[in-house]
């Protein structure tokens, strides 16, 4: 009897541990689901820290065109910064200014509130990213010079160049293209993911500055930070 009532103690111990176990188990399950599924709840900006920004970095990386880094570290640095620029532009919020002018880089009230929509619906999120463009190199000579670089996907090359520096003022709102400064010059292999731009009759022993731009089908639009280049004597 006392063998039989042993066993029998044991055995609603053993199974009350594997109950408790999976019940555990289940809550961690149920709380990873969770917060990949998590609404961010306040604004967030250079610097935040937290859950809120795991949760924004974790939506963000499903897009590598968006969030190419894809690192989910609960910092707001500045890869995070620029993914939350290319999501605004893309999404057709803001493409201008500075976290504290426009909101462009921080997640404000209109980001926040977009982002925490498609996160709740994910099997209609339907993403219309800008191009990603590689940085450029230059081949110069005295009077001309090449711009050479590629895109993830077809665009139309597009390179702004002057001998002064370039201003580049962009522009807000869906599909709206920035003002830029200086001389237009275009891929003439049209649609492509190569770009190769000769610039002619240029001035000898001279300083340009220009910057490269993209735009595909869709008009979604990304440039490049002005650059320099000096022709040869």
């Amino acid at each position: 009897m006392t063998n039989t009532t042993t066993s029998l103690r044991a055995s609603f111990a053993t199974s009350a541990f594997l109950g408790a176990s999976a019940a555990i188990l289940m809550a961690a399950l149920f709380s990873v689901q969770s917060a990949s599924a998590a609404t961010i709840t306040t604004q967030l900006d250079f610097g935040s820290t937290g859950s809120n920004v795991t949760s924004l970095q974790t939506y963000l990386a499903t897009n590598p065109g968006i969030y190419p880094e894809g690192l989910v570290t609960g910092y707001f640095g500045s890869l995070t910064q620029a993914a939350v620029q290319r999501f605004q532009a893309a999404q057709g919020i803001v493409s201008s200014g500075t976290p504290s002018t426009t909101g462009y880089g921080r997640v404000g009230p209109t980001t926040m509130a977009r982002i925490n929509d498609l996160m709740g619906t994910p099997s209609s999120v339907s993403w219309d990213a800008v191009p990603f463009l590689t940085k450029p190199t230059v081949q110069v000579n005295s009077t001309s010079a090449t711009v050479v670089w590629t895109t993830n996907e077809n665009t139309q090359g597009q390179v702004y160049y002057d001998t002064t520096l370039l201003r580049s003022d962009e522009a807000t709102g869906p599909r709206q293209l920035p003002f830029v400064s200086g001389i237009l010059a275009l891929d003439g292999g049209g649609m492509t993911v190569n770009h190769s731009v000769m610039l002619q009759n240029l001035l000898s022993n001279t300083t340009y500055y220009f910057l490269t731009r993209g735009i595909d089908s869709g008009g979604n639009m990304s440039m490049t930070l002005p650059m320099s280049f000096h022709t040869t004597n």
